[in-house]
């Protein structure tokens, strides 16, 4: 994404859904809470001359975005691609069907273990030219994820000064709603602890689809062993929609209604709590 002068970039999801947008043509608009991060790959070309290092460097990064669709929606769309001026598609292809003999040598690494087996990956690849000389790759859990969720607890822990108390030594991240009761005792009970919180307000910063992907499966590795329920459904408020729709479903809808989202919420690390039934529940994973 080519951005102005003093401008930042704009998030993958905001990218990509423009990307879409402009390849599904103008019946469809892609919203860009819709879109989970699926990849995050480093590229280095190593022929300074080729194409894709004028244009985009010697080193640049992809992120790799899916847009999941329901019936209705293909039903309703049809969505028969569009050229860009950057793209000419070839039209859509089944497992086994797609043209890798066409595409970048990377795609055949990592095309169907993103689209048809659901893996979240992270990459490197080097090119001289059009060859692929050398590549590694690893699947990444769902509850590291390839999302930001952990930015502001990363940034507040380089920047905070050395303290010797060990509730210190990690801050929790706290999903909050200053107007809900529960959450603020939380935050109350965590302070009085000393344990060093960052705070995202959850209505005003709304977790993308990614950051819910990953908080549940953050829940789902803090829950008790003899806990049935999903966590993805438990993070929705909602108790009609969760119990009738899937949990692909519920996190969509979450994205899109984040006052939706159960409160309060705490994260440490790779594992996470509710402050329910007493804000103080959530402290266990302290």
């Amino acid at each position: 994404v080519q951005v102005p002068a003093g401008q930042s970039p704009p998030s993958p999801e905001v990218a990509g859904a423009a990307a879409c947008s402009q390849l599904l043509g103008p019946r469809f608009r892609v919203d860009p809470r819709r879109l989970r991060r699926r990849g995050l790959f480093h590229f280095e070309e190593r022929d300074a001359t080729h194409g894709a290092a004028v244009a985009l460097g010697e080193r640049y990064s992809e992120h790799q975005l899916v847009l999941r669709l329901n019936p209705e929606e293909e039903a309703a769309h049809g969505f028969e691609p569009q050229a860009t001026e950057t793209f000419e598609p070839m039209g859509w292809f089944a497992p086994g069907e797609i043209p890798y003999d066409m595409m970048p040598e990377d795609d055949k690494v990592w095309y169907e273990r993103v689209l048809f087996g659901d893996q979240r990956l992270r990459g490197t690849f080097a090119f001289e030219g059009t060859r692929l000389v050398e590549h590694a790759l690893e699947e990444v859990t769902p509850e590291e994820g390839l999302c930001d969720l952990d930015k502001d607890c990363v940034s507040a822990s380089s920047s905070y000064p050395e303290r010797s108390d060990v509730n210190s030594a990690q801050p929790a991240l706290l999903l909050h709603n200053p107007g809900c009761s529960k959450s603020r005792a939380l935050h109350e009970a965590l302070t009085s602890r000393g344990v060093h919180v960052v705070e995202r307000h959850y209505l005003e910063d709304p977790l993308t689809l990614s950051e819910l992907e990953t908080l549940a499966a953050r829940l789902s590795v803090a829950a008790a062993p003899s806990s049935t329920v999903s966590a993805a459904k438990d993070l929705c408020r909602d108790e009609e929609l969760a119990s009738s729709s899937s949990e692909e479903m519920v996190l969509e809808a979450l994205a899109l209604r984040p006052e939706l989202l159960q409160r309060p919420v705490l994260i440490r690390g790779r594992r996470a709590a509710f402050g329910r039934p007493q804000p103080e529940d959530a402290m266990r994973i302290l």
